[in-house]
């Protein structure tokens, strides 16, 4: 099979990955070297935020394996990217997707904290989508638990 990215993109990308999770860099400059990448007239800069975006989302499958605190680092990345506009239109709804499956999940599990890690870096934005927000509401432990973050 054909590689998406170069290797040396995906070395990039994932050297990035290593240092979020040794916390060698905080999400927030991540977040910042994402948004300066997305909008570089650069190429590579370009090609390294695609790669980096396209192997969080190849990721989730992987997820439940995570251990608890990757797992959360994860989601205020995940959040994040949401949060800042760095995914749009068909990313934006598989991203959105993927934390409501999360949070669908038992409210002891490390993907229901995930998900609500996730949910909370980005509820400023949930006004725009009420639709979305009905969703969350129809989970029984969210609305038991957490209905403040939603309403």
């Amino acid at each position: 099979p054909t590689a998406l990215f170069a290797p040396d993109i995906e070395e990039e990308a994932n050297s990035h990955f290593q240092r979020i999770y040794t916390s060698e860099i905080e999400i927030d400059r991540v977040i910042q070297m994402l948004k300066g990448f997305k909008a570089s007239a650069n190429q590579r800069e370009q090609e390294v935020f695609a790669c980096m975006i396209h192997n969080l989302f190849d990721e989730y499958r992987f997820f439940p394996r995570y251990p608890e605190r990757e797992l959360l680092i994860t989601g205020k990345l995940f959040g994040s990217l949401i949060q800042h506009q760095l995914v749009s239109s068909i990313t934006l709804g598989i991203a959105l997707r993927y934390v409501l499956e999360a949070l669908r999940k038992h409210n002891r599990t490390n993907m229901f904290k995930f998900g609500m890690c996730a949910l909370e870096q980005f509820k400023g934005r949930l006004v725009e989508w009420p639709q979305y927000c009905h969703h969350i509401l129809q989970i029984s432990h969210i609305r038991q638990s957490h209905e403040s973050l939603i309403t």
